[in-house]
């Protein structure tokens, strides 16, 4: 066994991919067949969407997230980096275009199309509004173990055996369909954990029979990172401690820290790093007032928020915030 630590390993292996993807930075490659423009129905459901959401990410700081997808919008163009990628994710592009960067490699993605991620990557972002002034708008929707073990063990025969890592695909219609419909739920009621794990489960099996499915149904055991990192995600803002985390993930303290050691992380970092993204989140999504925000993942000192903010990202939070609006609302 390579004595790599996994988290660079997942690195490399996305490198190795994205070297053959059509977009790769100077590459010459031709489109993928797979990208074709949306049908009139598709872009008819994406504008569905787009007005929804607009129309729900109002200035209103006490607006609350919709809690069973995630939502990314500005109308300045975003630069992220470092941005941890703990469980397999996907991302429709309602509006605007979004750019995944590792290393030198890029992935562009249009309107109505999606973009598959596995868990372990880290990669730079970029989300930019369109060249007619309509915002960036996308959404995402994240896969725990437990939701793909639970497809796997209840649909593993509606896996096309000839399956294959795909990373940038047209968004299938009854997919963009059924992502209509999980906002419309979403925003008019409150979010119940086992209604999203089943709509979960349904937008695998949509993918899944389309073939596009590889990426989130790699045949790997999460890392004990990605696993500390999701317990951590549900209540960002409590006083977790290593000895906590270890009883609720039925592991000796001893043996959790030399397994993220192995993976070339520490808890700390860990810790820091899930609320971060759960910070970032409600950025995106929220117009919450900064240190409401750094409460809410479990920071009491604005300032030291902003700061491991930044450090992580590139951008403070108040620069971030200054993207979801225009320069005249500013």
């Amino acid at each position: 066994m390579s004595g790599q630590p996994e988290h660079k390993q997942n690195q490399d292996q996305l490198q190795d991919y994205l070297s053959h993807h059509r977009n790769s930075a100077g590459s010459s490659s031709t489109a993928d067949p797979r990208i074709t423009e949306p049908s009139q129905p598709a872009r008819r459901l994406l504008r569905g969407i787009r007005d929804t959401l607009l129309n729900h990410l109002d200035t209103d700081s006490q607006h609350t997230p919709l809690g069973g997808v995630g939502v990314f919008h500005c109308r300045q163009a975003q630069a992220l980096r470092n941005v941890p990628i703990h469980q397999p994710l996907i991302v429709l592009v309602v509006s605007g275009r979004k750019i995944i960067a590792l290393g030198e490699r890029r992935i562009e993605v249009l309107p109505g199309e999606l973009l598959l991620l596995p868990g372990g990557a880290s990669v730079e972002v970029g989300n930019h509004p369109d060249h007619q002034g309509r915002p960036y708008l996308g959404l995402a929707m994240a896969f725990s173990q437990e939701c793909i073990a639970q497809f796997r063990r209840s649909y593993g025969s509606e896996i096309p055996a000839d399956t294959q890592p795909l990373w940038n695909v047209s968004a299938p219609m009854d997919l963009v369909a059924a992502m209509a419909q999980w906002v419309e739920w979403c925003i008019r009621h409150p979010v119940d954990p086992t209604l999203a794990r089943h709509r979960q489960v349904e937008i695998l099996m949509l993918l899944a029979r389309t073939g596009v499915a590889g990426n989130l149904l790699l045949d790997r055991e999460a890392s004990w990172h990605a696993r500390v990192a999701q317990l951590i995600t549900l209540d960002p803002a409590r006083d977790w401690s290593a000895g906590e985390v270890c009883r609720r993930l039925g592991i000796g303290e001893s043996t959790l820290r030399r397994r993220l050691s192995e993976e070339g992380i520490g808890f700390r970092e860990v810790l820091e790093e899930s609320r971060m993204v759960a910070a970032l989140a409600l950025l995106q999504e929220t117009f919450w007032p900064v240190g409401q925000i750094a409460e809410a993942v479990g920071y009491s000192s604005h300032s030291r928020f902003s700061e491991r903010f930044k450090r992580r990202f590139g951008l403070s939070p108040i620069e971030l915030k200054k993207t979801r609006v225009s320069d005249e609302e500013q």
